[in-house]
């Protein structure tokens, strides 16, 4: 049990805050990626899952143009909650005041301890980046919210999520639908940012 902090600051209050944000999502996410498209799969012929996260869907792959191939992209990967059940019943329970657990706060470490990606799931989505040829530019692990940030081209990122990239309007670029991942990785990875945006000049 987690010692009781008599002053929590601000950072530790909305810490849980933050978290139960993130767990209402994750949850969202976790139920889209678990069903996988039957056309979907991997370059060794293993299904992949599509993660569910609202992407733009005015694409039209008959006229829309696609990028350039070589056109470099920085993206993101977030990580989802794990031991949903735990997370929601101690949420309950730190903001009851006849609660044993009222306002114990835990620090980003603790709740990251509890209810983030284990060191192993972590470095497996960060070696299958790798092995989808992006470069790894930046990591955070061990808080509330963990990502790892890469960068490549929309070649590599059309291959590894299994979209198309494509230019609806001369500003911006759109992936033609949700980016997909490995099955191990269900649970594991949230979301994938930068798939959409502005073109650089």
């Amino acid at each position: 049990m987690p010692a009781r902090l008599k002053n929590p600051n601000n950072s530790q209050r909305s810490s849980l805050l933050a978290l139960a944000s993130l767990a209402l999502l994750s949850s969202v996410l976790a139920a889209g990626c678990a069903s996988s498209e039957n056309d979907d799969t991997a370059a060794n012929g293993e299904p992949v899952a599509r993660l569910s996260q609202n992407h733009p869907t005015n694409v039209d792959l008959k006229h829309d143009n696609p990028v350039p191939r070589d056109m470099m992209m920085d993206m993101q990967v977030d990580f989802a909650l794990r031991n949903q059940a735990e997370f929601d019943q101690l949420s309950r329970e730190i903001d009851d005041p006849k609660s044993p657990h009222y306002q114990q706060w835990l620090t980003p470490q603790e709740m990251h301890a509890r209810f983030g990606e284990t060191r192993d799931q972590y470095e497996a989505v960060a070696a299958w980046l790798k092995s989808q040829g992006f470069a790894i530019i930046e990591e955070r692990y061990d808080q509330n919210e963990d990502y790892i940030k890469f960068k490549g081209t929309a070649e590599q990122a059309e291959q590894a999520f299994k979209i198309k990239l494509v230019e609806p309007m001369y500003d911006r670029y759109i992936n033609s639908k949700d980016p997909a991942i490995p099955p191990q990785f269900v649970g594991v990875i949230s979301r994938v940012e930068g798939l959409y945006g502005l073109l650089e000049p």
